[in-house]
């Protein structure tokens, strides 16, 4: 794999490397910390930056302060032999990876700079656990909605800014009618489908970067629709519906089709003392869901 470099040095030369270090390097050289941004700012691919202590029109300390602003690579430090300790106190405020001095032989040069690499491939390994993590924690599996948890944070907060700036603000409990029923005679593969299905319907019918839907429950599905009165949020739900309803599936060689329930809720800025709790919203959301659904499913009742 070779490891994009980017060096800021008129002095270092990096054919000197050893033949087997240098064949894992693709190395780019520049002289002047403008020079040296202005190359970092057109790829994303670089994995080490080295800077020589002094360029000629900044300090390398400052052109690595700014490289790492644009860039995630690895910064590395080259200093004269005479400044090093002066340099090391600087550099040890700035967390730089190495600080090399200038008579570091060049198999050892290589080494810091493969180091480097290596230490780059960590650092974005750990990165993209984290992500996954945070993505784990954040989202349902199955259906890609949010999880129950990170909704009822995301809940909070904007109910909490509706009250303060008095917005509308409603939400939509909706629950797949007899899943139980659909897993039984088709299997859980069956529910599972309609789970995404009705998943993404929802997903591509709601405002991106604004609404939010997560799973629920079981067969459950919330969504939060900020900046929008009940009424607006009934149409959305009976919209849903009705496209959840069209919607077949084949199973096992067989068409078979589902329908949903919902229930609506919401605070509104003309009745400031209703609603303003969270339990006491998600409570009546969820009543009117029972109500529908004991009328027969495939219904929408919405609380005013």
């Amino acid at each position: 794999m070779s490891n994009q470099v980017l060096i800021v040095n008129d002095s270092l030369n990096i054919a000197a490397l050893p033949r087997d270090a240098a064949e894992g390097l693709q190395c780019i050289t520049t002289t002047t910390g403008v020079d040296g941004l202005a190359t970092l700012s057109k790829s994303s691919g670089w994995c080490v930056v080295l800077a020589a202590s002094q360029l000629p029109d900044m300090s390398g300390i400052a052109f690595l302060q700014q490289a790492a602003a644009i860039s995630a690579a690895i910064p590395v430090l080259l200093t004269p032999d005479e400044h090093l300790v002066a340099t090391l106190q600087q550099a040890n405020r700035s967390s730089f990876f190495r600080v090399v001095p200038e008579c570091t032989p060049k198999d050892a040069m290589a080494v810091v700079i493969l180091d480097a690499a290596r230490q780059f491939r960590l650092v974005q390994q750990e990165r993209q656990l984290r992500e996954q993590l945070e993505q784990a924690r954040t989202m349902d599996s199955l259906t890609g909605c949010a999880s129950r948890g990170h909704l009822q944070e995301q809940l909070r907060k904007e109910l909490t800014r509706s009250i303060r700036y008095s917005h509308a603000l409603s939400i939509i409990v909706c629950d797949i009618d007899a899943l139980k029923n659909i897993n039984q005679a088709y299997g859980q593969d069956a529910g599972d489908q309609m789970l995404i299905g009705f998943a993404r319907i929802a997903m591509r019918s709601i405002r991106r970067d604004i609404d939010l839907i997560a799973r629920w429950g079981e067969d459950e599905f919330l969504l939060i629709l900020p900046e929008t009165p009940i009424r607006g949020a009934g149409r959305v739900a009976m919209r849903l519906r009705e496209q959840f309803a069209e919607c077949t599936w084949t199973v096992n060689g067989h068409l078979a089709t589902a329908t949903a329930s919902f229930g609506v809720a919401g605070f509104a800025p003309e009745t400031p003392a209703r609603n303003t709790g969270l339990d006491d919203l998600i409570l009546i959301a969820d009543r009117c869901l029972h109500q529908a659904k004991a009328a027969g499913g495939n219904q929408v009742l919405c609380c005013p």
